[in-house]
């Protein structure tokens, strides 16, 4: 079966007008009136995936040599990243408002399910809540008492659920670290987005360049629309890019946790809440990174395929 993400490469330009410097581009392919490219420093790609079988079973992959990767239809040649032994930075977006209101009491074991994630690596955790905007910011360092009052306290927010202004937000809080990290965010909300001014494009750049994992936790029932169509290698990246930003729309949540390696389960109440967090460590610590050189690193979407 195969997995299908899209990734966004911003390379370094060196521009024709003006007085010519290095930046970063954003230029899309596609944009009759971008500048070309004179010079391109080529990027290396880090590949959160998650391996499993036909059964849906958690594959026991020691190396991931035996995977392979195309890039624009392209065979790549990957390797493997050691992860086990970077710290790991954890943003936690918890939605207060719209749906999830009636499920924040479902929360009350959340610091000794996060402490089970990061156990004694070294870490870092930001507690990021949020209803039609972002409300508040933790940032916490190892072991405090007011991580466990603040995740386990919030009051409803108002009936908005702004999830691509919140991913937005913490995938930005991530990149700013310095170093190497295992870079994670926890979403705790509902399945659609309500309000968000983050259009879908510019949520799959971030998440497309950032090597960031998404998992998300999700409330069960309400009107979740059908998944659309799984895109064939003949679609054209704009085919694919067009059917991806309708699936960040439409179901918000478990879109940004496929596209990132991560996973989506549901829940509907503390009982439920606590296996689908198990069940995301699981998938945390069966987590691989493969990483490549691109042979074409043009700057806009990239498609990979296993």
């Amino acid at each position: 079966m195969k997995n299908i993400i899209l990734v966004y490469l911003s390379v370094a330009l060196l521009l024709t007008f003006a007085a010519p410097k290095s930046g970063e581009g954003q230029i899309s392919e596609g944009h009759d009136d971008a500048p070309p490219p004179l010079r391109v420093n080529s990027a290396f790609v880090w590949v959160p995936t998650l391996v499993t079988s036909g059964k849906g079973e958690r594959a026991k992959s020691a190396d991931g040599s035996h995977l392979h990767l195309l890039d624009n239809s392209l065979h790549v040649k990957t390797i493997r990243i050691d992860t086990d032994g970077l710290p790991v930075s954890l943003v936690i977006l918890m939605q207060t408002g719209g749906a999830a209101k009636r499920l924040l009491a479902s929360y009350s074991n959340l610091p000794w399910l996060i402490d089970r994630w990061v156990g004694d690596s070294s870490h870092e955790i930001t507690l990021v809540t949020f209803d039609s905007r972002i409300e508040q910011i933790w940032h916490f360092p190892k072991r405090t008492d007011g991580a466990v009052h603040a995740m386990t306290h919030q009051r409803p927010g108002d009936d908005g659920a702004a999830i691509k202004d919140a991913l937005a937000f913490g995938v930005r809080q991530l990149q700013v670290e310095p170093g190497r990290f295992r870079r994670v965010v926890l979403l705790l909300s509902q399945g659609t987005d309500q309000g968000s001014s983050t259009d879908a494009q510019s949520l799959l750049e971030q998440l497309g360049s950032s090597s960031t994992v998404v998992y998300s936790l999700t409330l069960s029932g309400g009107n979740r629309p059908p998944r659309l169509r799984e895109e064939k290698s003949r679609d054209s990246i704009e085919q694919a890019l067009a059917i991806t930003t309708s699936r960040l729309d439409a179901r918000t949540a478990e879109e940004a946790a496929s596209l990132t390696g991560g996973t989506d389960y549901q829940f509907d109440d503390q009982s439920s809440f606590n296996s689908a967090m198990l069940e995301a460590l699981s998938d945390f610590r069966s987590a691989i990174t493969l990483g490549f050189q691109p042979s074409h690193p043009q700057a806009g979407f990239h498609r990979i395929e296993d």
